[in-house]
């Protein structure tokens, strides 16, 4: 009789240690889709953090010349491909002319800025709009770009050539250890705290280590007060 209670104690702790070890798995389980979810939720839109432009009349041509920074706030996934979009519009809202400026990617966490032109088709717009899309979320572990941080620029310039436009000069630098194809060097005009022009050019075969020298030439500059120059991988 005593043999067999002790069977009877050694089954029941037997099986009282399967049950809490089947808990535990279903737990730990549990655990992981919790983190996946919270991981995906954690995925942030391309934020504009500054914005702005100008409207230029040359001849009989209009311009919106406009220059945008934006930042990818995820600092676990970069960004393939995300979009600036441009739309002029008139006193009515009707569209005068819409453009998207698709960029090569944004590092996880990083700040690039971007700068260029639409034409507003002879007639001058009443707003402009600038609009960001995020394009493609990429794990960082993926991401196959390099963060500007790595791309420097130096030695700056901004003069006023015989010809009543303006020529920007300096030295962009490649400090990481990839060959770039191409290089977009930016340049955005502001007045106080307000970006009023943006323009961008390139700089080709720029290899890792290496330092090359740019130079702008813009004739529909408006007023402003200062400038800065940022470069990115293209």
């Amino acid at each position: 009789m005593r043999k067999r209670f002790l069977a009877l104690g050694l089954a029941t702790l037997m099986a009282m240690s399967i049950t809490a070890c089947g808990n535990s798995d279903n737990s730990s389980s549990n655990g992981n889709a919790e983190s996946e979810t919270s991981a995906q939720k954690e995925q942030s839109d391309l934020q504009i953090v500054e914005s702005g432009y100008s409207v230029v009349n040359s001849d009989s041509d209009v311009y919106a010349y406009w220059g945008a920074t934006i930042k990818n706030p995820n600092n676990d996934y970069g960004m393939d491909y995300p979009e600036i979009t441009i739309t002029a519009k008139d006193a009515d809202g009707k569209i005068l002319t819409t453009e998207t400026q698709t960029l090569t990617g944004i590092a996880p966490g990083d700040t690039v800025s971007f700068g260029s032109f639409v034409d507003c088709n002879g007639q001058r717009p009443e707003t402009v709009e600038i609009e960001a899309n995020s394009g493609d979320l990429v794990a960082a572990s993926s991401y196959s770009g390099i963060s500007s941080s790595e791309i420097k620029v130096s030695n700056l310039s901004e003069m006023k050539d015989s010809y009543g436009g303006i020529d920007y000069t300096g030295e962009v630098e490649n400090t990481s250890e990839t060959d770039l194809e191409s290089v977009v060097v930016t340049i955005l005009c502001k007045k106080g705290d307000n970006i009023v022009y943006g323009t961008t050019t390139y700089v080709d075969d720029l290899k890792a280590g290496d330092k090359k020298a740019f130079e702008v030439s813009e004739y529909n500059v408006p007023e402003h007060d200062s400038y800065e120059i940022s470069a990115q991988s293209w």
